[in-house]
């Protein structure tokens, strides 16, 4: 048979096990997962820190203690871009209570 995407050397459906079985085979090597909610907690604290690294940073800026402002600006951007990625997060998941809020029961 004709092969335009060379696609026969992937051992594509030759393992002999349902999808399925893949799935959980692997799902077994993999840590379990963590709840919702403290993966959520554990993502705010990371923020809450890098907006404390961020202070710090600016405070020893300030005082003198560092010389080069570039330290200081990644500081504050890391903190800027968890902030603005936790605000991302936060707007889907009002957007999915909402969207479940107005489901028909």
């Amino acid at each position: 048979m004709n092969d335009p995407l060379n696609v026969s050397g992937l051992q594509a459906g030759r393992t002999g096990m349902d999808p399925r079985q893949l799935r959980q085979a692997g799902s077994l090597d993999a840590a379990p997962a963590k709840p919702f909610n403290e993966v959520l907690q554990e993502s705010i604290g990371e923020v809450q820190r890098l907006q404390d690294e961020a202070d710090n940073t600016i405070r020893q800026l300030v005082a003198g203690e560092i010389k080069d402002v570039s330290d200081a600006m990644i500081a504050v951007e890391r903190a800027d871009v968890a902030f603005q990625t936790m605000m991302v997060v936060r707007n889907k998941m009002v957007q999915a209570y909402e969207e479940v809020m107005r489901m028909q029961l």
